[in-house]
């Protein structure tokens, strides 16, 4: 490591070798990105090795769409644009709706950019 490239605590002048060490992370705990930084980014072996997709699994073959959703409401999932909208109720609205296609529509762009 090249000393004066690491990441410096202003309170301490202290250089950390480590996001362990940075105090900013070390009040966060990570829960989606608790790998990134550990394994290969483009094996899905090691993501698989590491738990990964095992709720996917664990909702695919074992629970209900009704158990689904109030798994997803309980956990206060939110979506990430301005209004913070529950997830559980939109996958409910979806779900309770009459037999037949259903579509949902996805704004992907989440980003809230200034425009000029």
């Amino acid at each position: 490591m090249v000393d004066r490239l690491l990441y410096v605590d202003s309170t301490t002048k202290k250089h950390c070798r480590g996001v362990e060490e940075i105090p900013f992370y070390q009040r966060q705990q990570r829960f989606v990105l608790h790998s990134c930084g550990t394994i290969d980014p483009e094996s899905i072996e090691e993501y698989e090795h590491q738990g990964g997709y095992a709720a996917a699994k664990k909702a695919y073959l074992q629970m209900t769409p009704e158990q689904i959703c109030q798994e997803i409401s309980r956990s206060g999932l939110r979506g990430r644009g301005g209004g913070g909208f529950p997830t559980g109720r939109k996958w409910e609205a979806a779900r309770s709706q009459p037999e037949g296609k259903k579509y949902v529509i996805c704004n992907a762009d989440e980003g809230d950019r200034a425009h000029s």
